[in-house]
């Protein structure tokens, strides 16, 4: 933006002191941080409506950052989520039906509908995404935006609270699990170790294949902060809900309560209050 010198004013103008072509220069830059204000402003709107950011938010943790079905949550589901890059989606799949199942879910699956929380628009445009991405295979750059860890489970970030919560209150590590449920620590082991291990690892140290490309890290069950605060209601709280902002899904989408239950008494009775030593890194030789 060039603003207007005094000496381009008329003639008339300059003698009066350049009063009026001062004022049009101050109204031009008043009107340009205006502009660029409202668009940092519409930036964030703008983003979570990137269908790559919506499909990593609401559909990768079942169906993979691939479409091709291959996720963290397919070894707890019954029924294997959709493989959007297979013959039988090339062939079944159109942009509509795509649309109809993120609405509305698909029933005796864990495809859930999204449009009380995704609007009309919004589904348009991540069904479009999958269908030219995944079914067409038309592949394009993924979202620019580092969505890693950053927007993950619905886009409930907005729900965060701003400020740290410290609770003080001593926890109660003989709790039981919620809802009168009793965890089977043999199933929660062999969950744990197909879904949790690649990211908590197989110790629990939070040092698994994928947590060097995480941030913020996996949790560390084995340390004292998390020995001193995760009982079972914890445990199956975070595994329920999902950690926000965040890698760590959440599994009520996918699991069922036991399952839950089976992988927070396995990790409990594991890690939390399993004996320090037997958990600790070997010494280096």
């Amino acid at each position: 933006m060039r603003m207007t010198p005094l000496e381009d004013c008329p003639a008339s103008t300059a003698a009066a002191g350049g009063g009026h072509c001062l004022r049009d220069s101050l109204r031009l830059l008043a009107g340009t941080l205006l502009v660029a204000w409202l668009a940092l402003l519409a930036w964030p709107a703008q983003a979570a409506s990137d269908p790559a950011v919506l499909y990593h938010n609401y559909c990768s943790v079942c169906h993979g950052d691939k479409g091709d079905g291959r996720s963290r949550a397919t070894g707890a589901l019954s029924t294997l989520p959709r493989d959007f890059t297979s013959a039988d989606s090339k062939r079944e799949l159109s942009r509509e039906r795509i649309a109809l199942a993120i609405a509305h879910g698909r029933p005796g699956t864990a495809m859930v509908g999204w449009k009380t929380q995704l609007s009309e628009a919004d589904i348009a445009r991540l069904a479009a995404h999958v269908h030219e991405r995944f079914v067409l295979g038309q592949g394009g750059p993924a979202a620019a935006a580092p969505i890693s860890g950053t927007r993950a489970h619905g886009g409930r970030e907005a729900d965060a609270p701003t400020t740290p919560v410290h609770t003080p209150v001593r926890v109660d590590m003989t709790a039981g699990l919620p809802n009168g449920l009793k965890g089977d620590t043999r199933r929660g082991g062999a969950f744990y170790l197909a879904n949790c291990a690649t990211c908590h690892g197989a110790r629990g140290d939070g040092a698994g294949p994928r947590a060097y490309f995480i941030n913020p890290k996996p949790r560390n069950f084995v340390d004292e902060a998390s020995r001193a605060r995760f009982n079972r209601v914890a445990l199956y709280a975070a595994i329920s809900e999902g950690r926000l902002g965040s890698e760590m899904p959440a599994w009520n989408k996918v699991a069922t309560p036991q399952q839950m239950a089976d992988v927070a008494e396995y990790v409990f009775q594991r890690f939390v209050q399993g004996p320090a030593v037997a958990l600790a890194a070997p010494a280096a030789r």
